[in-house]
């Protein structure tokens, strides 16, 4: 078949429920450390020479939340799999379809309702198919491996009306004593995917492995205090290979795609990348060289969503007229321990759902980009240099390495050093975000490697800086130059 392949519907489902930081402010004022609730406003601390992730998350250093205002969540009489089923209803009256007319269904429940396979068999059931139904599951990248899979299948000539359903439902899978739980959301998307207009529909696919992304989160099963086991996500061992591997996994993505369509990235009209963090489509923006005008964030509105954002990007830029029949749209996501992917389509005559419910108190303004490189100040802490470190004696380089230390935690945290001691545990002062990032500066600094593990539970500033002088000092036994002698060895025996 030559027939273009372009989506024909598209809905999405939310909880009722929306959560906000109040929530967490109000049951748990604990997770907040006690430096950051001591905030002020100050300059967004960044060195000129750093990397695009580091000047992206600049601006949320401040925050305690950092970007997340507000998440759709799931309440205990809910189901996941009820939404799922509305989304797909939907999808398919809008696309004028029976269920008797879908060929096939492909589903993702990210973070299921019950522990094991995936939710199609008992969606299909639910909505009366008459199909195949199967769970397919590339983390945030399952929507695009989902659409070219519906693509190659329909070209084949064997289905023709493909359903798609894409869920994430983070609260299945958080504790909220946890901070990882403010970012996480809930929501299901679902769209038909089938023959559409000549020179309409998908125009490219460009699909990887993100093997360098494995281990970036752990998994790990818990009572819920209420006689269910569920899945906890924890920030696994290798976070940091999401920020290290980001910039070019979305170039190199992106540019494939572009390439295979025939356009380059100057043709596109609207950008959908996936917004893990508030942070992440700036990420991408610079990454890409883009104007931020053709791009949304949705994260304030939603938290993290998962595999249903490039849903959620489609149907919010046409809310809003950024994207109109006709555009090029470029959907970018990065499955963390699975794919990355982008797509290129033509925007055709996509019919949207009910629209979700507005959210509480943010506003459209809130969903431009909010970069570094606009208006922000670019400061540097009045702290030793990493060569003052290097070049300092065994005994200087502690008392140094440890003021180090102590002023760049309160450049992150955004206090005063005054309040910070070298002995304060690090399990209730730094979350991923500010781990990651000290690791990143360190490492830069000082080119050695430190394991993330260094930065949480009871380690600590005094710790943390006699383990850099002792990696420093092996560092300078090893690359020290080898005295030749023409004189004998004396062996020593034990």
């Amino acid at each position: 078949m030559n027939a273009s392949i372009g989506i024909r519907s598209l809905s999405l489902t939310f909880p009722d429920s929306i959560r906000t930081n109040d929530y967490w402010r109000e049951n748990f004022s604990d997770l907040l450390p006690k430096a950051r609730k001591r905030q002020r406003s100050v300059a967004t601390v960044v060195r000129e020479d750093a990397d695009i992730w580091s000047q992206a998350v600049a601006p949320y250093l401040r925050d305690p939340f950092r970007g997340a205002r507000e998440r759709r969540i799931l309440q205990p009489e809910e189901s996941g799999l009820a939404l799922e089923c509305r989304a797909a209803k939907e999808a398919i009256a809008l696309a004028g379809l029976t269920t008797e007319a879908i060929d096939l269904a492909l589903t993702t429940a990210l973070f299921p309702d019950r522990l094991g396979p995936g939710h199609a068999a008992y969606l299909a059931q639910d909505i009366g198919l008459h199909c195949p139904a199967w769970n397919l599951e590339s983390t945030c990248a399952s929507a695009l491996v989902a659409l070219e899979t519906a693509r190659t299948f329909i070209e084949s000539g064997r289905y023709e009306h493909i359903l798609i359903i894409v869920s994430h439902f983070g609260s299945n899978a958080t504790d909220n004593t946890d901070s990882f739980s403010w970012s996480l959301g809930d929501g299901a998307g679902a769209l038909i995917v089938s023959p559409v207009r000549e020179n309409e529909g998908i125009l490219s696919v460009a699909i990887a492995p993100a093997t360098e992304t494995c281990n970036a989160y752990r998994y790990e099963l818990a009572d819920n205090g209420k006689g269910k086991t569920q899945i906890l996500a924890r920030t696994g061992d290798n976070a940091i290979a999401l920020a290290e591997t980001a910039v070019d996994a979305a170039r190199s993505r992106c540019q494939k795609a572009a390439n295979a369509a025939g356009v380059s990235l100057a043709d596109i009209d609207f950008f959908a990348f996936n917004t893990p963090t508030a942070w992440y489509a700036d990420v991408c923006i610079r990454a890409l060289g883009i104007d931020s005008d053709r791009v949304l964030n949705l994260y304030p509105r939603y938290g993290n969503i998962g595999p249903v954002f490039p849903f959620a990007n489609l149907e919010r830029a046409v809310r809003t007229s950024k994207l109109k029949q006709g555009d090029l749209v470029l959907i970018y996501a990065n499955g963390a321990a699975a794919t990355s992917a982008a797509a290129i389509l033509r925007w055709g005559e996509t019919v949207l759902g009910t629209p979700p419910a507005p959210p509480l108190n943010i506003s459209t303004a809130e969903e431009q980009i909010a970069s570094f490189s606009r208006g922000e100040e670019r400061l540097s802490p009045r702290l030793p240099s990493s060569q003052q470190v290097l070049t300092a004696s065994p005994p200087e380089r502690l008392d140094l390495v440890k003021t180090y230390l102590l002023g760049w935690l309160a450049v992150y945290l955004q206090c005063s050093p005054e309040e910070l001691t070298a002995d304060l545990s690090f399990g209730g002062l730094l979350d991923s975000l500010v781990a990651i990032e000290l690791k990143r500066r360190l490492e830069e600094d000082f080119r050695i490697s430190i394991p993330l593990q260094q930065f949480f539970s009871e380690n600590n500033s005094a710790r943390l800086a006699r383990y850099l002088c002792d990696r420093l000092l092996v560092k300078e036994l090893k690359n020290a130059p080898t005295i030749q002698t023409d004189q004998p060895r004396e062996i020593v025996h034990f």
